[in-house]
């Protein structure tokens, strides 16, 4: 059985980022798709008008994180609480080794995560990113590392150039990927302005592919395929 990780910050990071990608994936019955999810997002936006208190929200978006994960048919989430915003302000080493664990559970044969500058520029994306590639080379095995790309978003350009090495064909699984996107309903502001169509549930106007720069290459694998 091929299996794929996803490691990212927060919850609904998996489904802006790459939700199209996981749903396809997941629904191949030879292939197991686990996320790795650093925090609770509990330091995000509470909705707009409020849908809990702030001390409530990370109840709330874990809660949400799992009807997304459901929608997409991950076959398992490990979810942390190492404090959203606070990646980069805390050590290390027991984050790298949390997800070290979690590579050394699962056996992936790649994993999914964001590029250096984080897509969005936020602090625990950058962190999150790091703590993937050094869990990996601690583990000591070969492993295939993607990072996303968002063709949009070219923040700093003369810094980063990110190459695409893989387009995923998502087409079949957009009405999956509005559904997870709605099920993260504390953050349908931020939908809203990344995904205009998913609020409108307009699939005809929802992306048909999702794109990556193959940091770590697994030899053989064709440009329309990350396994």
């Amino acid at each position: 059985m091929k299996k794929l990780a996803f490691v990212f910050a927060h919850p609904d990071d998996e489904t802006f980022a790459c939700g199209g990608t996981i749903a396809r994936y997941a629904a191949d019955p030879q292939c197991r798709v686990t996320l790795y999810c650093a925090t609770r997002g509990e330091a995000g936006s509470t909705g707009h008008p409020p849908l809990c208190r702030p001390e409530e929200l990370g109840n709330v978006r874990e809660r949400e994180l799992m009807q997304a994960a459901a929608i997409l048919g991950l076959d398992h989430v490990y979810l942390r609480n190492f404090g959203d915003g606070q990646l980069q302000t805390k050590p290390m080493q027991p984050l790298i080794a949390d997800v070290k664990h979690y590579f050394e559970e699962e056996h992936p044969d790649a994993v999914v995560t964001f590029p250096p500058h984080g897509i969005s520029g936020h602090p625990d994306h950058k962190v999150i990113q790091r703590v993937a590639a050094e869990a990996i080379r601690l583990t000591e095995r070969s492993i295939g590392l993607y990072h996303i790309v968002v063709p949009e978003v070219n923040p700093q350009p003369s810094q980063y150039r990110d190459t695409i090495t893989n387009t995923i064909d998502i087409t079949n699984h957009r009405h999956q990927l509005i559904n997870a996107l709605l099920a993260h309903r504390t953050q349908h502001r931020s939908v809203e302005r990344v995904f205009p169509a998913a609020i409108k549930r307009d699939v005809n106007r929802m992306r048909t592919a999702e794109y990556y720069q193959a940091v770590h290459s697994i030899a053989g694998i064709p440009d329309d395929q990350l396994l």
